[in-house]
C-alpha cells in the first residue's frame, strides 16, 4: 500500500498534468468558473453540469424546486467528479478503445443534433459535450480496470457467476388481471373465473414443464417467452422475485398480487447456457461492486478541494 503522502504528491502531479490537458487555448484568458486543486474548470463545463442539475434536480437527490445554493453546490460537486475522473484515468494509465471512442462520438453527435439550440443558448459547445461524455466513458473504464479481473481469472469469474445465479431468475409466465381496461374491478364472478382458469394452467402442466404452452392455451392464455429477472428490478411486484427464487425448477406456481395473478413456470437458469451469463456479466459487475465503487469514488473526489469559486 502506498503511503498517503506519496499518493497525495502523485495526485498533485497528475492534477497538474490534467490541468494542461483540460485547459482551453483562448488567446484572451477567461476567468475560470472554478479552480479545483489548482486546476481551472472553465465556465462551459460548469454551465453544462449546472443545467443538468437545474433541469433534473431529483436525479441528484434534491427537491423539485431546490434553492439556488443547492443547485450550485451540486454542480460544483459534479465538476469535482469530472476532474477526478480525468485525473484517475491518467493515473491508471488507461485508454479508450476504438469502439468506446466511436460510442462517445455518436453520443455527442446525437445530443448535439437534438439539443444544439439549447446548448448554444446556455453557452455550451459541442467540444464541451465531448469532454463531459468522455469523462463518463472514463468512469466505466476506471471501474472495469479496478473490478473486472477478466474471464481468465477463475476465482473472480466464480464469484461473479455466483452473484448471477443468486440474484437472477429465469421463468415463463401467464399474467391475468382482475381489472378492466378502464381500471375498474371485474365482477366477483369474473374474478373467480380468472382464478380458476389460471390455476388450470398449473393443473394441466403438472410435472411436465414442456406442456406449459399448451396448458396456457387450453386455459385461454398465451405463455410469455423466457424472462430473466434481476433481484433489483421493479418490473414485477414487490416480493415476486423472492417467490420465484424459492420455487423449484420446472414447477408452476400461482402468485397473486393485488389486481393481478400469475402462473409462473420456473426455469433452470444454468440450463439456459453460458451465453445467458455472458450477456449479463457486465450488469453483474456493476451491481456487485456498486456500493464499493461509490465509496471509493466519493473518497477520491473528496481530495479535490475547491480553491476558487467564480460563479
Amino acid at each position: 500500500m502506498v503511503v498517503k503522502m506519496k499518493r497525495l504528491i502523485c495526485l498533485l502531479l497528475i492534477s497538474a498534468l490534467a490541468a494542461g490537458l483540460l485547459a482551453g487555448c483562448d488567446l484572451i484568458p477567461e476567468k475560470p468558473a472554478l479552480v479545483i486543486l489548482g486546476t481551472d474548470i472553465d465556465r462551459e463545463i460548469y454551465s453544462y453540469y449546472y443545467d443538468r442539475v437545474q433541469g433534473r434536480p431529483k436525479d441528484y437527490g434534491l427537491s423539485d424546486n431546490p434553492d439556488e445554493d443547492k443547485i450550485k453546490d451540486t454542480s460544483i460537486e459534479l465538476c469535482r467528479k469530472y476532474l477526478a475522473l480525468n485525473t484517475s484515468f491518467v493515473y491508471h494509465n488507461l485508454s479508450l478503445s476504438s469502439t468506446e471512442k466511436v460510442a462517445v462520438s455518436d453520443n455527442v453527435n446525437n445530443h448535439w443534433i437534438r439539443f444544439r439550440n439549447h446548448y448554444e443558448k446556455i453557452g455550451v459547445s459541442k467540444q464541451t459535450l465531448n469532454k463531459v461524455f468522455t469523462a463518463d466513458a472514463y468512469e466505466d473504464a476506471i471501474f472495469s480496470a479496478i473490478y473486472d479481473k477478466g474471464v481468465g481469472n477463475a476465482q473472480g469469474e466464480k464469484e461473479l457467476k455466483d452473484y448471477f445465479y443468486t440474484n437472477f431468475v429465469a421463468f415463463r409466465n401467464v399474467c391475468a388481471y382482475f381489472t378492466l381496461s378502464d381500471g375498474s374491478a371485474v365482477t366477483e364472478a369474473k374474478r373467480q373465473e380468472i382464478i380458476t382458469n389460471v390455476n388450470k394452467i398449473k393443473e394441466l402442466t403438472g410435472s411436465a414443464p414442456d406442456t406449459f404452452d399448451s396448458a396456457a392455451t387450453a386455459a385461454g392464455y398465451t405463455a410469455s417467452d423466457t424472462v430473466i429477472l434481476d433481484r433489483n428490478s421493479d418490473d414485477y411486484p414487490e416480493g415476486f422475485f423472492e417467490s420465484v427464487y424459492d420455487q423449484e425448477n420446472g414447477s408452476v406456481k400461482i402468485i397473486t398480487y393485488g389486481n393481478s395473478i400469475f402462473a409462473v413456470l420456473k426455469e433452470n437458469l444454468e440450463d439456459l447456457g453460458e451465453g445467458v451469463y455472458a450477456s449479463y456479466r457486465e450488469e453483474c459487475l456493476e451491481e456487485k461492486y456498486a456500493v464499493e465503487w461509490e465509496s471509493t469514488l466519493s473518497n477520491y473526489i473528496s481530495l479535490f478541494t475547491v480553491d476558487e469559486i467564480n460563479v
